[in-house]
């Protein structure tokens, strides 16, 4: 049942790396576009590793995903310095070093039969629950929407009414 979530807590700071990525892609310059790359890419590889794990059904990399653990916390805490918010980067922080420290430790005992690892039901659940729980109210800490889409416009919600005009 937990050996399935170190996939999940990557999911959650993979998006949230993605999130802060995408705030911190912001016109004032080429520090925060610098800053931006890096934080896309690890939460890209984040979300691609928790794919791979969970469908490989047991811990792949174990002992790589705790350096890359290491190097989100250390990505994390440079971007800071681009304007990404503190709260964010520390709980993306936290479920990196949860997840890598969990996946290390997997890998170190030699757990790795798709037998052993099955994904449960209720162990799945109770994990992406757990998970969405730590990673929405940090996704709201950023500011992805504003500038990540490319599309806003304006800021303001705009409501269309399809009647008007008839």
């Amino acid at each position: 049942m937990l050996r399935t979530w170190p996939a999940l807590l990557a999911w959650g700071a993979g998006l949230i790396h993605l999130a802060i990525g995408a705030s911190i892609v912001a016109p004032s310059g080429d520090v925060t576009r610098a800053l931006c790359a890096p934080m896309l890419l690890i939460g890209s590889v984040e979300l691609g590793w928790g794919i791979a794990v969970l469908r490989a059904g047991r811990i792949i990399g174990g002992r790589g995903a705790a350096a890359g653990a290491i190097a989100a916390v250390l990505l994390g805490a440079v971007s800071l310095g681009g304007g990404a918010p503190v709260g964010a980067v520390a709980i993306s922080s936290a479920l990196v070093v949860v997840g890598g420290s969990m996946a290390a430790r997997a890998a170190r005992k030699g757990e790795g039969s798709a037998r052993a690892l099955r994904v449960r039901a209720t162990g799945m659940a109770l994990g992406v629950f757990l998970v969405a729980a730590v990673a929405t109210p940090a996704l709201a800490l950023t500011d992805a929407v504003g500038h990540g889409s490319g599309h806003d416009h304006g800021g303001d919600l705009v409501v269309v009414d399809p009647h008007s005009g008839h």
